[in-house]
């Protein structure tokens, strides 16, 4: 998929008998994950209907045309995206994880500190993992605004400003 598009989520497994399928959302919202319209998984186009929601970022759907357990079972691992036109606009410093994936993380002096290779939310907040420019190994760090001082997305960077507790000088 180009950047044109966004991942909203993935079929996980069927549910049921009757081609019902489980999605891992990627949306802040469960329950507006059928808001965005028609889906893709870059050749096929999937109409599909929230059963409901069962976790925090996982709901039960029916897909249009999609009938049997064995049907469904077929949409397994399969990614839906959709346009990025078709989003909702982002208020300032808001945005979707897919336009932070790979931008240069830079360090207050300028120096580069690595890439952005992952967000993760383990509950509390957005965690950034970055690929580390020197050892190529990867560190997890908050998403707050006292540690990413600023983010531009058009020009691919992050500016980081390393917690005290870690340092300049802390090797990672």
């Amino acid at each position: 998929m180009n950047n044109d598009f966004i991942c909203l989520g993935i079929i996980t497994s069927p549910h049921g008998i009757k081609g019902h399928v489980k999605i891992k959302t990627f949306t802040e919202n469960p329950e507006n994950f059928t808001s965005y319209g028609e889906l893709t998984d870059g050749i096929t186009t999937y109409n599909i209907n929230t059963i409901q929601v069962t976790s925090k970022n996982t709901v039960i759907a029916k897909i249009k045309d999609i009938t049997s357990r064995t049907q469904a079972d077929l949409l397994r691992n399969k990614k839906l995206f959709i346009e990025k036109t078709k989003l909702p606009d982002l208020i300032e410093n808001e945005f979707y994880y897919n336009d932070l994936v790979g931008l240069q993380v830079l360090l207050e002096d300028n120096n580069i500190f690595g890439s952005i290779k992952k967000i993760h939310n383990f509950g509390s907040c957005d965690i950034i993992e970055i690929l580390l420019y020197k050892s190529k190994k990867s560190t997890m760090l908050p998403f707050t605004k006292n540690i990413f001082t600023h983010v531009n997305t058009k020009e691919r960077y992050v500016v980081l400003k390393l917690p005290e507790i870690i340092g300049n000088n802390s090797g990672i």
